[in-house]
């Protein structure tokens, strides 16, 4: 009976109809090399792209919170600051305890309530958020003195006076050229006000 041949007497054969001039040649692994190493780099890229522009989007992001808040916060100061002068004015008169009880003005601190739980509150001027800050608890401090008579009202009317008019030539053009230059800044990068909040519910 016939035997088969051993498989190993096959592989030479098989080996004989393998060009290996390609494998044995430099250029070939240096080909192989300069293929991984460019595809490596090529991913590394666009990591590197993706990652620039999630960092871009969420520092403009920011900016653009943080010029909401600024304006918000101007126009409640402003609301505020008006409310507070006023008062001074009727302070200034003496008038009596039930006329000043009466007209006591109820300062408006949605925003400056609100500015605590956003991340980029401290992103403001610390000048500014301590002068809103001395603002509201001094009017508060000055109207209760008044209001027990622990001062006199015309006291109470230069102190309040004062405030209101610190608050209307510092810190309110301060708070609103800050807003102002996160708007031009981002102007400056191509990002016009709403924009990016348009591109997150998109």
């Amino acid at each position: 009976m016939a035997t088969s041949p051993p498989q190993d007497k096959k592989i030479p054969k098989v080996l004989q109809q393998v060009d290996n001039k390609e494998l044995r040649s430099t250029g070939f692994w240096l080909n192989q090399v300069f293929l991984v190493l460019s595809t490596i780099f090529g991913v590394y890229l666009a990591a590197q792209s993706g990652l620039e522009q999630a960092i871009k989007f969420d520092t403009y992001s920011k900016m653009e919170d943080n010029y909401y808040l600024r304006t918000s916060l101007y126009d409640e100061l402003l609301d505020n600051q008006r409310k507070i002068q006023a008062y001074a004015e009727i302070l200034a008169k003496s008038p009596p305890t039930s006329e000043l009880e009466f007209n006591k003005p109820t300062l408006d601190k949605y925003v400056w309530h609100t500015m605590q739980y956003s991340p980029t509150t401290l992103e403001t001027p610390s000048a500014i958020l301590s002068a809103a800050r001395r603002f509201y608890s001094q009017s508060e401090f000055y109207i209760e003195r008044a209001l027990k008579c622990k001062v006199s009202a015309r006291h109470a009317s230069e102190k309040l006076g004062k405030l209101a008019t610190d608050l209307e030539q510092n810190t309110l053009p301060y708070l609103k050229r800050s807003a102002q230059a996160l708007k031009q800044e981002l102007a400056d990068n191509d990002v016009q006000i709403g924009s990016l909040k348009e591109l997150e519910h998109e």
